[in-house]
């Protein structure tokens, strides 16, 4: 199979399509199924320094995703010619046509699918309706579409009237945990219990959660902190300014630490030093920072959103989003365990972050490409 990896992007990325890419990209291109593959990306997005060298991937550049484009622009269908693929693999929500190649599509983002919250005013709406629209268009489109959970893939099916067998879910695997500690340059505690929460710093994370949550959890642990990773957009800045009022007002702007983005070393001093680790998101598609937290061992405790109890099973506790109450409570039950207990919950967290691999996405994802690279282009 010829493979034309189209990556989609305005330009810029997240962090777990940067681990997508870095993971899957290599394993299928490992694959003897796969004679050869053509990755074409925005050069601003430098994604050919998320890779080692393989005889078999060949780069070349492609404009920026833009809205209602489907076609590839002159460059990229130049490149296509000659390539020849067998098949198109755009690995997020976005779609292209190329002639009578099919698609196979991930479906990376749920939050303007789900109508969740992404920013504040009238071009943040503008800009989800446009989003939540490309990814109907990418579903309806494609010959298959990749779900990360089966919350997602039952999304699809139930709300968008996906045929179920179009849909496959497969979990995404751990980032490599960082042979190096540091502690975050902005970090000016000087040590003791703390909770930690990551991720990037969008509405529908529930964050103000947390924040609610801590005169109560501080009753019982006068000296702890709330260490929040992550760096908000111009969109979301009011967000951040919005916790930061909430924090002054509950008389807690003090005990929180703004770390804004972290480094693989920080991260991991992060997740290795924290007394309990905190994912307070009303959805999620996937939810990288809860692989990672299971990955370091850490206590976890979730909302009940979806998707994730899918990912964390029985390695975390969980209160209902929204309930700041019942999440103090939570909160306390993880710092009050016992050393024996704490040691019973990390072997969980690190026996179930052992079920998720690279190695199983890839081999699922290849059986999905072999399908669709003989099935027919859907209607438009």
């Amino acid at each position: 199979m010829r493979l034309a990896v189209v990556n989609r992007t305005g330009g810029g990325a997240s962090g777990g399509y940067k681990r997508y890419i870095s993971a899957i990209l290599p394993r299928l291109a490992a694959c003897p199924e796969i004679e050869a593959v053509l990755c074409a990306a925005p050069p601003q997005l430098g994604l050919k320094s998320w890779l080692d060298p393989s005889p078999k991937i060949h780069f070349t550049d492609c404009e920026p995703f833009r809205f209602l484009r489907h076609a590839p622009d002159v460059g990229l269908r130049m490149a296509l010619d000659a390539f020849g693929p067998d098949l198109l693999f755009v690995p997020l929500e976005r779609y292209m046509r190329y002639g009578d190649i099919p698609v196979v599509t991930v479906l990376h983002n749920m939050a303007p699918l789900a109508g969740a919250r992404t920013g504040s005013g009238l071009m943040s709406r503008i800009k989800s309706a446009a989003q939540a629209f490309e990814t109907r268009t990418a579903v309806r489109r494609s010959a298959a579409v990749i779900t990360p959970t089966d919350y997602v893939r039952k999304y699809l099916v139930k709300e968008l009237g996906a045929p179920a067998d179009k849909i496959t879910a497969i979990k995404f695997g751990p980032s490599p945990v960082a042979d190096e500690l540091r502690r975050p340059e902005r970090w000016r505690d000087g040590g003791g219990k703390f909770v930690f929460t990551t991720g990037s710093m969008e509405m529908y994370r529930g964050l103000e959660d947390l924040i609610a949550a801590m005169p109560v959890v501080k009753a019982k642990w006068p000296g702890l902190k709330l260490a929040v990773a992550g760096a908000a957009r111009p969109a979301t800045q009011t967000y951040l300014d919005s916790l930061k009022a909430l924090a002054a007002a509950k008389g807690v702007e003090g005990d929180i630490l703004w770390l804004g983005s972290l480094d693989d070393a920080e991260m991991a001093w992060c997740y290795t030093n924290c007394s309990a680790f905190a994912m307070t998101s009303r959805l999620e598609s996937f939810g990288f920072p809860a692989l990672e937290a299971m990955q370091h061992g850490c206590a976890c405790v979730s909302a009940e959103s979806p998707c994730l109890p899918e990912i964390f099973g029985e390695a975390a506790v969980y209160y209902p989003a929204g309930d700041s109450v019942a999440l103090a409570a939570r909160l306390n039950e993880a710092l009050s365990r016992a050393p024996l207990e704490r040691e019973k919950f990390s072997a969980h967290s690190l026996k179930r972050a052992g079920e998720f691999s690279w190695d199983s996405a890839a081999v699922a994802t290849l059986q999905v490409l072999k399908k669709a690279a003989g099935a027919a282009r859907l209607p438009v």
